[in-house]
């Protein structure tokens, strides 16, 4: 699998998988402790774990609504107070990628998801299966949230 799909499909697992919940609760606000949540993903396209920190909060969950790019797609999604599940469908012009994530809620300060994603490029399809555990780490949101860096040169 070529670096760049490797590195789209990481992305995918973690960073897709708290999109496409925010989908289902963003008018009910963030579900869990908001503050910096450190997300600690493994998929077996990649041989090393991966970390990030996200700031979620209901104003950062409502946002992730208009954060969903535009060639992909939430479908099948349910939401109820144990966890969310929906499709992820992403069509680009060199690979597709679909599957099922589920979102489990542990808690207050732990919830897990699991994504199943099958990827089409160049004309072979792959199945890879992403897994992330969520914790939350404190209430104060920092610049080392992904979600918070500041982009651009501003």
């Amino acid at each position: 699998m070529n670096s760049a799909l490797t590195r789209f499909l990481w992305a995918a697992a973690g960073v897709l998988v708290f999109l496409a919940a925010g989908a289902g609760v963003a008018q009910q606000g963030f579900p869990e402790r908001p503050g910096d949540w450190e997300a600690t993903g493994k998929t077996d396209a990649l041989p090393e774990p991966f970390v990030t920190h996200f700031c979620l909060t209901n104003e950062t969950w409502a946002k992730a609504l208009t954060q969903v790019p535009d060639f992909c797609k939430l479908q099948d999604l349910s939401v109820t107070s144990k966890g969310i599940h929906c499709t992820l469908d992403c069509d680009m012009k060199t690979f597709q990628m679909k599957g099922p994530t589920d979102i489990t809620f542990d808690g207050l300060e732990h919830m897990t998801a699991k994504a199943t994603i099958t990827t089409t490029a160049g004309g072979k399809t792959t199945t890879s299966v992403a897994t992330t555990d969520y914790r939350w780490k404190g209430a104060a949101c920092t610049d080392a949230d992904v979600n918070m860096k500041k982009k651009g040169g501003g």
